[in-house]
């Protein structure tokens, strides 16, 4: 353990060091902290509140209830099988100081569990601090008491360390087997095994059943069905269970589902090093063979070129760099078949959706799915976003300084970040919402809405997360992973997800006028554009003022280091 901790002592003597040289005011360090309490409360709020309202529906509400946790437990679970994936190919394989520790009279042992370790803190830390609102809120509304808390403590670390274990082992095997002579190889079969998982995992929750209860015999069977498991094969059922039984006061076996949790929590790892023992030497010999020149693709060059025309020159040639860096960056650009997953199971939610059998009229019930989905692709691009708009900045690594001594003005360099990642997002965004709306059949009042707002979207997405990407850059990494991961990729998530609520909010209020104009609940006949204009314009102002506001405190931030 002590040697363990002394291959850790790196990392947190870091973390320690970037927090006390960081020349942060002391007034900016609790606006940060009490922005950090403040998503907390309202996140706390917000689930709390649909958790009240599942508690009202007699008998149903518990069951409800219960089915959201599956769900969250098991998303939480995807995100971590994705995250661990990536990062423990670059902990184990990519890592900068790898050369180094490899060359020590280290054992096997001591390295591999240092790495898992540090794997699960760096992919695991933002789904924990987003998830500690959602467990409180269950607590506070089922009346868990102490209990829930002494659970979610134990089961909490197991549940965290199996998808840390089973990605470890996952980019050994791909890593070993796979004849490795470029890492983009590797990276493009934990592409397609990442998607061909998630899509079993999002089949496994069968979110659909919850809306056919006509398909049930009777009451009890659908009540019964509801508080089943959707699979018992997974952790997030297991951690469920356990919790289950102290919120919902259910005959649950908890000790035999911890037992179950702790098994594999305890097992998994223990395979996974022997499996590192036994490839880990030859997979990392093999990983360091992708240094080969590039392929001379001169219909890629003359695309690129067609691209960046309109920018000026200084910002063209950056831009130029950017894709060409991006493009032999195969940690990086192997994430791109992980979007091409998460739009093919984003959209088939939409077909799946029961709609036609909702007591509310189809045509108000797909409006409101249509508006919700604007929140829902913003979170989305948020979340791309933090992978790629937000080490933007970072990304230049110790070569920065080239920037800093060179002819090119900050702003031409936080610009052409912004522009980079603007149009990617830009696309993604807008077919996201048009594909969906389509598969909806919304007025057409509600696809122009939405086309808008998820391109105003867009903007504040890219510019906070560029410009918080600049305020708190991390230069010194070792692997890409760890930028996202830092805790200004904490803030950043938080900023964007406040914009994403409040051009939602802003855009609710007409949109319920025009809803209830549709079901002839009375209102005003005035025509829809002018109903509309008003919280459009105001979108449009809130958007400018947070692309101006970022760019410019980034450009600050930057000036005085």
């Amino acid at each position: 353990m002590s040697t363990i901790l002394l291959l850790l002592a790196p990392k947190w003597l870091t973390w320690q060091n970037d927090f006390h040289r960081r020349r942060t005011p002391s007034g900016r360090r609790w606006s940060l902290l009490a922005l950090g309490i403040c998503f907390w409360i309202g996140t706390f709020y917000v689930i709390r509140r649909v958790l009240m309202y599942f508690q009202s529906v007699h008998e149903l509400g518990p069951a409800l209830a219960y089915q959201l946790l599956l769900i969250i437990l098991l998303t939480f679970l995807s995100m971590l099988l994705f995250s661990n994936l990536i990062t423990a190919l670059s902990a184990f394989f990519l890592a900068r100081d790898l050369d180094l520790i490899i060359s020590t009279p280290l054992s096997h042992n001591d390295f591999y569990y240092s790495r898992l370790l540090m794997t699960t803190v760096n992919s695991s830390w933002m789904v924990l601090f987003f998830s500690l609102p959602i467990f409180a809120a269950y607590n506070t509304v089922f009346g868990g008491g102490v209990i829930f808390y002494l659970w979610l403590m134990l089961s909490l670390p197991l549940f965290l360390i199996i998808p840390a274990a089973f990605g470890v082992l996952a980019t050994h095997l791909f890593v070993y087997f796979l004849p490795a002579k470029r890492i983009r190889d590797i990276l493009f079969f934990v592409g397609l095994f990442a998607f061909i998982l998630i899509y079993f995992l999002f089949r496994f929750s069968q979110p659909e059943r919850l809306m056919r209860p006509e398909s049930f015999g009777h009451f009890v069977q659908f009540l019964t069905a509801m508080e089943t498991p959707s699979s018992p094969y997974l952790p997030s059922s297991w951690s469920a269970e356990i919790l289950a039984g102290t919120l919902f006061n259910r005959s649950t076996d908890q000790a035999f589902f911890f037992a179950l949790l702790a098994s594999y929590g305890l097992f998994f790892p223990l395979v996974t090093s022997w499996v590192s023992g036994a490839v880990y030497l030859d997979g990392w010999s093999k990983a360091q063979e992708s240094n080969q020149g590039r392929r001379k693709l001169k219909w890629l060059d003359l695309l690129i070129s067609i691209l960046t025309r309109p920018f000026s020159g200084v910002m063209r040639a950056i831009l130029i760099k950017d894709i060409k860096t991006f493009m032999r960056d195969s940690s990086q650009w192997s994430q791109v078949f992980l979007l091409v997953a998460l739009i093919v199971v984003y959209l088939y939610n939409f077909k799946v959706l029961p709609l036609d059998r909702s007591p509310m009229p189809a045509g108000t019930l797909r409006t409101v799915v249509a508006f919700v989905n604007l929140a829902l692709a913003g979170f989305v691009l948020s979340a791309v976003a933090m992978r790629f708009a937000f080490p933007a900045v970072s990304l230049e690594g110790h070569a920065f300084w080239l920037l800093q001594t060179s002819p090119i003005s900050l702003k031409t360099l936080l610009w052409s970040k912004f522009w980079l990642n603007l149009l990617p997002l830009l696309f993604l965004g807008e077919l996201l919402v048009f594909f969906s709306n389509l598969m909806l059949g919304v007025p057409n009042w509600m696809m122009i809405l939405s086309l808008v707002t998820i391109f105003l979207m867009t903007f504040g997405i890219a510019a906070i997360c560029v410009g918080v990407g600049a305020i708190y850059p991390k230069f010194a990494y070792d692997h890409v992973a760890e930028i996202p991961t830092s805790f200004g990729g904490a803030i950043c998530m938080i900023f964007s997800i406040g914009f994403i609520g409040l051009i939602v909010m802003i855009e609710a209020w007409p949109v319920y006028l025009l809803t209830s104009r549709s079901l002839g609940a009375g209102g005003s006949h005035t025509s829809i554009g002018w109903v509309l204009a008003p919280s459009l314009v105001t979108a449009i102002a809130l958007t400018v003022a947070v692309v101006v506001v970022s760019i410019r405190k980034a450009l600050k931030s930057l000036e005085a280091m």
